[in-house]
């Protein structure tokens, strides 16, 4: 199965979740160790200032970072319990709600993801760091992110 069929599933799966409906996250480009995704802010993911909402924001991070997360592994996911455990996010310039839409890249080297497989072949348990970039609709960068994805053999 290639790439773009794997981030298609993922996408989909995604797509069942209440959050993902109300910001209507999109797939922009599904990879091994690579995931975009980008949302068109609607008057309710706005706070008083016309801003994309903060934890809108966080959000949309999160789910480039899950994503990506995941990219390298889809294949190996039926053995594999997958949660972020923590994230972080820091606001880079204001994300106007007339700049979107917004993208989130979330990227991972070669060399990390080839080591997650190998990990989840050991059946290790796995911390893994994911980066995220935030940019508006003209390229400025708005936010940057990192979150936590734990990746542990599924219990039987």
């Amino acid at each position: 199965m290639d790439s773009a069929t794997m981030g298609d599933l993922v996408m989909e799966g995604f797509k069942k979740l209440g959050f993902i409906q109300f910001t209507g996250i999109e797939a922009v480009e599904f990879a091994a160790g690579r995931n975009l995704v980008t949302m068109a802010p609607r008057p309710e993911h706005l706070n008083h200032n016309g801003d994309l909402h903060a934890a809108v924001l966080f959000g949309l991070a999160e789910t480039a970072a899950m994503g990506a997360s995941v990219s390298g592994i889809v294949d190996l996911m039926g053995e594999t319990f997958i949660v972020a455990r923590d994230g972080r996010i820091e606001y880079l310039a204001r994300a106007k709600g007339e700049a979107g839409p917004f993208l989130a890249t979330s990227e991972l080297s070669a060399e990390t993801v080839d080591k997650v497989r190998a990990d989840i072949a050991a059946h290790v348990e796995i911390e893994l760091e994911v980066p995220v970039l935030i940019t508006d609709g003209t390229g400025k960068a708005v936010a940057s992110a990192a979150f936590t994805a734990v990746m542990r053999p599924r219990r039987k």
